[in-house]
């Protein structure tokens, strides 16, 4: 589904991007990852904060294409999550593994459910790749927001 389709049910709003909003969005999902790779924290907080990284990164890519997601619909992360394939134009493969770590995310925070190490390492390598190939993307297509 296209990110006009998904404005036209609701899921997406019409939104004018500023840089200042963009920078801030990718300093923090810089900062969510520079404290995932503490070692004395636990992995489900290292998870947690690449998944907080990943949504950043996300929202930055929506806002840059002139898009927010709609909040008084329900999933709108997920939506964030999905929509990277139409924003900075990632494979569906790539897309499915970090919507996976949404859901893991998900699990962790509303039934306490533990995370493996390798998990929690996945998770911050899938957020750096994102958060590197958001900024080139933005380099790229919108350098006036960078």
């Amino acid at each position: 589904m296209s990110l006009e389709n998904l404005a036209s049910i609701g899921r997406l709003l019409p939104h004018t991007p500023t840089q200042k909003e963009i920078r801030s969005l990718l300093a923090g999902a810089a900062r969510s990852l520079k404290d995932a790779g503490q070692p004395a924290i636990s992995d489900a907080t290292r998870l947690t904060l690449a998944y907080t990284a990943i949504m950043e990164a996300a929202q930055a890519a929506l806002f840059a294409n002139g898009w927010r997601p709609s909040k008084s619909e329900s999933g709108h992360h997920m939506t964030m999550v999905q929509c990277l394939v139409h924003t900075i134009g990632i494979p569906p493969a790539r897309m499915r593994v970090l919507d996976s770590i949404r859901h893991k995310r998900n699990v962790v925070d509303y039934s306490g459910e533990d995370v493996e190490p390798s998990e929690a390492r996945e998770a911050v390598a899938a957020a750096k790749e994102l958060l590197a190939d958001m900024k080139g993307w933005l380099a790229k297509n919108h350098p006036e927001l960078t």
